[in-house]
């Protein structure tokens, strides 16, 4: 073999070794993503090529403060210093609304052990889905919540269904009974929510799970697999079943050993004095006395406002009326916790204080 023969042979060579490396390398500027606790749930989602729907609009002026003042408080200054209108006369987001965690485990919505974890840490136990992980969800009028309006208040629904700017106006309009929101309020209102999305850490994912998504984040491989994973460890969608009251036969089937008084008296706590206790967010004013207590046991079967029956599961002041929002619908508050709340309100009628002293040694 001549040496010009020889040297070309290895330049051959080198060009095929060449081609294999390119191929079985990774590009240089491949996605790469270290996945922690602090790490954002739509970090990753995007990192694997999933849309955020729910992403602020830079060329739309908002403040994240003035986001939580209107959640919070139902009003805040314009930009140009100017005190806005209450957002709704009675009704603010956290009458409805929590802005804490609900449960240390993202994907746990169970009623009760929401109302456990909200006692021990003093969160209210509400009706509305948790502002908390709000911007990683993809619908927000879901199942029988479409059904219950008419006319342009079904379109407003069904509008704001999957466009979170819409489903914000449609529920200080529908639900709240409030005014139209400007522009910048619902921007910066999502804004102040952005500041309570989902981290890694929320979510009850095991590490081997979290080893494969950062393989297909780095490699680009598998990315739907990897996208339908991560959905298993929290919910993109809450589910809304409306249910009837319970029939007046089924009401008095309460006993000791069917019902937790200790449990009533956290829904008590926890829901009914978030919104009624000096009448925060309502017009009928609750308390701890035993007279109150009388007073709500006296109306348990009746049909009217004061019935705990129908405050939960119609909308208040309805009459019984099914085509407004309810309180509560079945994933919010369990009948079993219903019934837990008529037999502490029974015993607190009956007893008194003396009735917490009692049901301690249960």
């Amino acid at each position: 073999m001549s040496k010009t023969t020889s040297i070309f042979s290895l330049f051959l060579l080198s060009l095929l070794a060449l081609s294999q490396l390119a191929v079985n390398s990774i590009p240089e500027h491949a996605p790469s993503l270290e996945i922690t606790k602090n790490t954002m749930v739509w970090k990753v989602m995007t990192s694997l090529g999933k849309v955020n729907v729910n992403v602020l609009d830079e060329e739309k002026p908002s403040s994240k403060h003035k986001g939580e003042q209107l959640v919070t408080r139902g009003y805040t200054s314009s930009f140009k210093g100017n005190k806005t209108a209450l957002t709704s006369r009675k009704l603010f987001c956290i009458a409805c609304h929590t802005t804490e965690k609900e449960h240390p485990n993202a994907n746990n919505v169970s009623p009760q052990s929401r109302l456990e974890h909200g006692d021990s840490m003093s969160i209210p136990f509400l009706p509305g889905a948790p502002f908390y992980g709000l911007v990683n969800r993809i619908a927000f009028f879901n199942n029988d919540y479409q059904e219950i309006f008419t006319n342009k208040n079904r379109i407003a629904v069904q509008v704001g269904h999957r466009d979170i700017r819409k489903a914000i106006q449609a529920c200080n309009t529908l639900y709240a009974k409030g005014r139209t929101l400007d522009s910048w309020e619902i921007e910066s209102i999502l804004a102040y929510l952005w500041t309570l999305e989902l981290k890694i850490g929320d979510l009850d994912i095991p590490d081997t799970i979290i080893t494969t998504i950062e393989k297909s984040i780095n490699t680009n491989k598998d990315n739907a697999r990897a996208v339908n994973l991560m959905r298993r460890y929290y919910k993109e969608v809450y589910a809304a079943s409306l249910v009837l009251p319970l029939p007046i036969g089924e009401r008095n089937l309460i006993s000791p050993v069917l019902n937790d008084f200790a449990n009533g008296k956290k829904v008590y706590r926890q829901s009914c004095l978030h919104c009624h206790a000096g009448k925060r967010f309502a017009n009928f004013r609750l308390d701890a006395s035993q007279k109150t207590f009388k007073f709500l046991k006296k109306h348990f079967d009746a049909p009217t406002r004061y019935s705990i029956y129908d405050a939960v599961r119609y909308s208040p002041g309805s009459k019984g009326n099914k085509t407004t929002p309810p309180h509560y619908t079945a994933e919010r508050m369990s009948n079993q916790q219903l019934q837990d709340l008529r037999f502490y309100i029974t015993q607190k009628a009956k007893l008194g204080v003396e009735a917490d002293t009692y049901y301690n040694n249960f």
